[in-house]
């Protein structure tokens, strides 16, 4: 949170500056990055992305800035204000502004205010407030010419003339010249993105009438095909309209009219049901979104909704007969048809918002004024420019504005906000009123005299009514005992709300057959709401929304940060403390990743669970293993950090989830000593460790590795049975049409192995044997982990023991599988017993016996004879490799014959045995590392890393720049 006295607040800090020069444009600076984070964080592609085209701008009469970000940042918070102001779309970005006067007809004076140049508007705005506002889309200018008068207050005079005739007077004009070649420029892009998408739209169009499948047309405004329940009078509708006729007469018609307070006024009458399909649109922004949209994209949408399935389709399904269904349109197909469609494109157009419920209520009130392309775009422009962050699974946008009011309501009703607040009562009615525009809890004929009024003054609209909902029922609240009784009566007060243009209302409002009591006259409420509190602002009420959408993310993102870390504790490798500062660390990384290049983080499904909100790729991930493991260390550390990704990444889609990441920082940092070591042997097996990697002969490496994965195989179907899993119904060869590929099912087995559910020792029984290769390359790791050491002989004669030891137990190994080959093939009778696939070979090869185990499952290593030992203990050896030529045995059963020579090889158990011999192996294994320190020391290297980026562009390096 960020204070204007210079204040700070962290999660669990606060820092205090002072001495400043500047100190307002420091606030502002500070609470606009604020609030471009908070945006991040609730949406990835709102993040800050610098503006290229700001570097060619031509500029005039504008102070030099040496720094280019801060000159796009002033210019994207002038952008933010200037949308907000004439409701224009989120991809509109000022160009320039200038001091100009502005001819008013109606009245015949020049009105003095700034003018306003972008993409696709001219805009005007007086320096009075409210007194004057005009918007000129540049599609519709058809001509923009100097005018030269003597006549004083019209000098450096420029006249725009519509192609609906009508024409608006700009004078006192000092940059007349720069502003109109940069109108004539602008106007130049607009003629050749009209010439683009009508080519594009006949496209569309021949191919929608070749599109049978897709068969359907578009609805009309639905109160034209149904009457409604309780109509307003015909003398009562025709007197409205002939109002806004004369209206339209003075000051203008269409979206070039100009905008004073008279307008704002005969709004607040209410629109004639006529003509609310051409002004919606018009004052909500929803008309230029249409026109700059490509022809047929609705079309389009509706089609590819209708082509697949998704849970928004489910969930639209289930509330379509919940919508207004008091009205004789959504009690038949006609209109459940068209708010089907309707809700379905726009869950198409934006996947991120899907469907949010409350939606189906909105659009079911548009349909019946507007047809349902400007009924989608209508509720597109809600979505996303006036309620932004409304309708989402977290419904952000609505938890804000509970924050908003209960800040209004202190400054406005202290005494009841004290009682509310007691109550809990903001977040209970502001989420209902919100999110609806009051259409849930009002009656629509009454509510739809609100949502003029919020199309056209945007959501102040909403604030202010609360607050005079409030007001009124002020005593009656204070005298509540509980929040239910309070609920109670605003929801009475709110289903009393009549519409007096409405004749017999009171009779036709029932609740459980029940006469409803008049409260109040929705006319009376909203004359009530805008001369008490009509002084809210739109950006004041922005103001407010970025202090309090600070505390939401942070809260949800705390919220979200507690789930995780719960679903991954199981694991026993960190603390709670530990995980928290991890994902902490993740979500920075990611940040600043963003920061730099497109975001990669995949859209969640809410459905999935919590640690899958969070993934990294292999950049951070190699960036994290070697920042925070100890194995990240050695000189192997990018080969070993592949390698475990690799291992991790069980649905091999290049990411690792944050379940997949504790896993494999805590098996190398925090796991017990036997869990480390098996690691360790597991990553330089096939084919994480490939061929290419190991520094061997090349004769040995093919057949060593294509003898390593046979016995890999060989011995795990062996224990496949004990272990759970079923590997003899799936493919498990590169020539399998069907199942996993053969390489990735050698990789999944190895992870089920590494990490069971259920540890025992079946699984290093399963683990297959390593070949010397291989060992080579494990044993080089080992030393280069310890390079990173302190130097200590000791520890280097005990690496070199262990290694000569390991060595001569391969060879032994070797000799024994020798021998017992040549007493198999030599030995063939009737009374032999062939051994299965379920039946492993447990055989004790000479010199070599396994000692007793130790409290971890750990076996020592005794070489001498198991004769004279007398021990009963057995090595567990893979089945031989074997061929596809078989042999008939005397019983005629099949056996296969081996012809390729014994290798060198060793065990896991020998591997885990000889290493625990060391002292200084398990010194180093068993350490465990305080992941708190070692992610403060990471987060220490990562700010000098990110000051040693490149330097950003400057507008100095640009040479079109004029200033």
């Amino acid at each position: 949170m960020v204070h204007t006295r210079g204040v700070i607040n962290l999660i669990l800090f606060q820092h205090y500056f002072s001495m400043f020069l500047h100190k307002t444009e420091t606030f502002t600076l500070m609470e606009q990055l604020a609030n471009l984070a908070m945006k991040q964080l609730m949406d990835e592609k709102s993040g800050y992305n610098e503006d290229k085209e700001l570097l060619k701008k031509l500029s005039i009469n504008v102070p030099r800035k040496d720094s280019f970000l801060k000159r796009d940042l002033d210019a994207r918070a002038h952008s933010e204000a200037y949308r907000l102001k004439f409701h224009l779309p989120n991809s509109e970005k000022l160009d320039g502004t200038s001091d100009a006067t502005l001819w008013t007809p109606y009245n015949k004076h020049h009105v003095w205010g700034t003018l306003y140049l972008s993409q696709n508007f001219v805009c005007f705005d007086s320096r009075v407030a409210n007194l004057v506002t005009l918007v000129i889309p540049l599609r519709e200018v058809n001509l923009v010419e100097k005018v030269e008068s003597q006549n004083i207050g019209s000098d450096l005079a420029m006249l725009i003339t519509n192609k609906n005739a009508s024409s608006h007077l700009f004078s006192n004009l000092k940059d007349r010249e720069f502003v109109m070649r940069k109108i004539s420029e602008l106007l130049s892009r607009i003629k050749v993105n009209l010439t683009t998408s009508i080519s594009s739209a006949d496209s569309n169009l021949e191919s929608s009438h070749h599109d049978e499948a897709n068969n359907w047309n578009p609805q009309p405004a639905l109160m034209t095909l149904f009457e409604f329940p309780n109509p307003t009078p015909p003398t009562i509708e025709s007197e409205k309209e002939s109002n806004w006729e004369k209206h339209f007469y003075i000051y203008g018609k269409g979206i070039t009219m100009y905008r004073t307070v008279e307008l704002a006024k005969i709004v607040l009458t209410g629109i004639p049901n006529g003509l609310r399909r051409e002004l919606w649109p018009i004052f909500s922004g929803a008309m230029t979104d249409m026109s700059m949209a490509e022809p047929g994209l609705y079309r389009s949408l509706v089609n590819q909704a209708f082509s697949k399935s998704s849970t928004a389709n489910d969930e639209i399904e289930r509330d379509l007969h919940r919508s207004l269904p008091e009205h004789p349109a959504f009690q038949s197909e006609i209109g459940i048809c068209a708010l089907r469609r309707v809700l379905r494109a726009y869950a198409c157009r934006n996947p991120q918002i899907g469907y949010c419920q409350a939606m189906n209520i909105v659009a079911s009130v548009l349909l019946l004024f507007c047809t349902e392309e400007e009924s989608f775009w209508l509720l597109a422009a809600v979505c996303e420019q006036m309620l932004p962050d409304y309708y989402n699974s977290r419904v952000v946008g609505a938890l804000v504005d509970q924050g908003v009011l209960d800040d209004l309501t202190r400054t406005h009703l202290p005494e009841l906000h004290a009682k509310l607040d007691d109550l809990g009562m903001i977040r209970m009615i502001s989420l209902s009123w919100f999110l609806t525009i009051f259409l849930s809890v009002m009656h629509y004929e009454s509510a739809v005299l609100v949502v003029d009024c919020f199309f056209y003054d945007g959501a102040k609209v909403i604030f202010q009514l609360a607050l005079a909902i409030l007001e009124n029922n002020q005593d009656a609240l204070l005298m509540c005992k509980d929040e239910g009784e309070a609920m109670q009566l605003l929801t009475n007060y709110l289903e009393g709300v009549t519409n007096d243009e409405i004749s017999d209302n009171l009779i036709s409002l029932h609740r459980d057959h029940e006469v409803i009591v008049k409260s109040i006259s929705i006319q009376n409420l909203l004359y009530e709401s805008y001369s008490k509190y009509g002084s809210l602002t739109a950006s004041g009420i922005e103001r407010m929304r970025l202090r309090h959408r600070l505390r939401v993310v942070q809260s949800l993102e705390d919220s979200v940060s507690r789930n995780v870390v719960r679903s991954v504790a199981s694991f026993g490798f960190f603390t709670q403390d530990e995980l928290q500062d991890l994902l902490a660390l993740v979500r920075e990384e990611q940040l600043c990743l963003r920061g730099s290049q497109p975001a990669r983080i995949a859209n969640i499904d809410p459905s999935t669970p919590h640690y899958e909100m969070f993934k990294v790729d292999f950049e951070l991930f190699q960036s994290l293993f070697t920042g925070l493991s100890p194995w990240g260390h050695c000189s192997h550390a990018e080969t070993l950090a592949a390698r475990l990704f690799r291992l991790m990444d069980r649905d091999e889609d290049g990411f690792l989830n944050f379940r997949e990441l504790v896993g494999a920082l805590g098996m190398t940092s925090s796991a017990d000593l036997t869990q480390r070591l098996k690691l360790l042997y597991t990553l330089h097996l096939p084919p994480l460790l490939s061929p290419s990697e190991i520094e061997s002969p090349q004769q040995e490496s093919d057949a060593e590795v294509a003898a390593e994965a046979t016995d890999f195989f060989d011995s795990f179907e062996q224990q496949a049975s004990c272990l759970g899993y079923d590997f003899m119904n799936s493919a498990t060869s590169p020539d399998s049409a069907e199942g996993p590929s053969w390489r990735k099912m050698s990789v999944s087995s190895l992870h089920s192995l590494v990490l069971p559910s259920n540890p025992s020792r079946l699984h290093s029984k399963a683990m297959p044997c390593m070949a010397q290769p291989y060992f080579i390359s494990l044993w080089k790791t080992l030393y280069d982990m310890f390079h990173a050491e302190p130097e200590d002989e000791e520890t280097y004669h005990s690496i070199a023991s262990i290694g000569t030891l390991l060595l001569q137990l391969g060879d032994v190994n070797k000799k024994f599988l020798g021998s017992r080959q040549a007493s198999v093939d030599s030995l063939h009778s009737p009374s032999l017993k062939v051994e299965t696939p379920s039946s492993p070979r447990f055989v004790s090869p000479p010199n070599l016996v396994l000692g007793e185990e130790d409290d971890n499952g750990n076996s020592s290593v005794n070489m001498e004879s198991s004769e004279s030992s007398g021990s009963n203990y057995a090595l567990a050896l893979p089945a031989s490799p074997s061929t596809d030529e078989d042999e008939k045995t005397p019983n005629n059963n099949t056996r296969k014959k081996s012809d390729s020579p014994p290798q060198w090889s060793i065990t896991l158990d020998q591997f885990l045995a000889s290493a625990l011999t060391g002292a200084p192996i398990v010194s180093f294994f068993e350490r465990r590392i305080n992941l708190i320190e070692t992610i403060e020391r990471f987060r220490k290297r990562r700010y000098v890393r990110l000051q040693s980026w490149p330097p950003e562009p400057t507008a100095a390096s640009s040479p079109e720049r004029k200033v």
